[in-house]
């Protein structure tokens, strides 16, 4: 077992010691503590127990229609779709067709043909994460055109982008293109300034290594790879914040086909920096995640908790050896 597999694993056994015999959380009743529990307990091995999560999760959010019920949850009108993602994947990964199949459909009414890109909100935009964890749950689930699209947006995006030096632009809107917004993180990552949104590096390539890896062309995997040497013009922190776990992430399945040392070396870099972060009860707290300091609500704990166990388990799948 390589230490970065142990970190994933005392997390996931953080996360166990509150599972319920219905698969609920103890404390826990929005959809923001429960999106990232199956996949953070099956790719840690954890496959009964996430299976009882997932299935508690659709019984409790999943509608007819394959919409989720995202009361309570802040963000959840601007990231639309970004659970919905997150459990179709799980729920592809386990052979659950009964909830995977919903939750995509209900994917692919947000996805815009003609760009290749899912709407992250009701007012048309498109951003790096939400289409790249779309897309990736698009292909795990056996469409390949939506997959291709979100192959192709992520394309676009990177050709458009006016200066990677100064950082990267993520959103896109309807009839504008590439849109700085008002200039914050929820449009652009700063490359001068401290802890910006790095996962949008991560994420991407992520997705595009996947993508290249069952599409047998290798141009992704290169896409997937300007995509993390971008990220090397951020701030000095870029690989040690908890915004920067998905980088680790997309660095350790590019890794998977590249080979290349310098992919294995941004994975040790990133989990290097998630192990520091980790708490002593191998929980992440949300602090520079969602607050300013660190946060006993365990809501906002679980919700970081299983995103760095996925991540963590996922980058030690690929045998980086880190």
């Amino acid at each position: 077992m390589t230490t970065l597999y142990g970190a994933g694993e005392r997390g996931a056994r953080w996360l166990l010691a509150m599972l319920e015999e219905d698969g609920s959380l103890r404390g826990a009743t929005a959809l923001d503590a429960y999106y990232k529990g199956p996949c953070a307990l099956w790719f840690s091995g954890h496959r009964a127990e996430a299976e009882r999560v997932l299935d508690f999760t659709a019984r409790r959010f999943l509608k007819p229609d394959g919409d989720l019920d995202g009361s309570g949850v802040a963000w959840y009108e601007r990231f639309r779709t970004y659970p919905h993602s997150w459990l179709a994947w799980a729920a592809a990964e386990m052979g659950r067709r009964d909830i995977a199949e919903p939750l995509v459909r209900f994917l692919l009414t947000r996805w815009n043909a003609e760009s290749g890109g899912f709407l992250a909100d009701a007012e048309g935009s498109e951003e790096i994460m939400t289409t790249s964890m779309a897309g990736l749950a698009c292909l795990r689930a056996g469409h390949a055109e939506a997959a291709r699209g979100t192959a192709g947006w992520l394309d676009r995006m990177m050709r458009e982008q006016p200066d990677l030096r100064r950082g990267l632009i993520h959103v896109r809107k309807p009839g504008v293109g590439l849109t700085e917004g008002d200039g914050s993180v929820w449009f652009v990552i700063d490359a001068a300034k401290p802890r910006q949104w790095y996962f949008q590096y991560g994420i991407s390539a992520a997705f595009l290594a996947d993508y290249s890896k069952q599409s047998g062309e290798a141009r992704w995997l290169e896409l997937a790879r300007a995509y993390l040497e971008a990220s090397a013009y951020c701030h000095e922190d870029r690989y040690r914040t908890p915004q920067s776990g998905k980088i680790g992430w997309g660095a350790a399945w590019t890794y998977a086909l590249s080979g290349r040392e310098e992919d294995r070396a941004l994975v040790k870099a990133v989990a290097d920096g998630l192990r520091a972060l980790q708490c002593g009860d191998g929980s992440w707290n949300s602090e520079g995640v969602y607050e300013a300091q660190p946060s006993q609500d365990p809501v906002a704990r679980i919700d970081v908790t299983s995103e760095f166990v996925a991540l963590l388990s996922l980058m030690a799948e690929k045998e980086t050896n880190v």
